[in-house]
């Protein structure tokens, strides 16, 4: 896969295949070239790429900067941190 717009170098893509099968159903996506803007996309929305293809290919709709993302796993669909954590 070629990259759309070669990464700037302080950004670290997750690398490896997307799994489907670990219970998450939203990513967090946050831009990084103006750190204020930041969404939620679907899991079943991305392509069968590798995460660093994806997040290359990912495109702020506000301020319009291709792959300036931090992409993130959605934690609070898997956990309840209202609960807190009993040991």
């Amino acid at each position: 896969m070629l990259w759309r717009r070669k990464p700037a170098h302080f950004l670290r893509y997750w690398s490896g295949p997307v799994d489907r099968n670990a219970g998450f159903k939203t990513v967090l996506v946050f831009c990084v070239g103006c750190q204020h803007h930041n969404g939620r996309l679907k899991l079943a929305d991305f392509p069968d790429w590798d995460w660093s293809d994806i997040s290359a290919h990912l495109k702020c709709t506000a301020c319009g900067k291709v792959g300036w993302v931090d992409t993130r796993m959605d934690w609070f669909e898997v956990i309840n941190f209202a609960k807190g954590v009993s040991g």
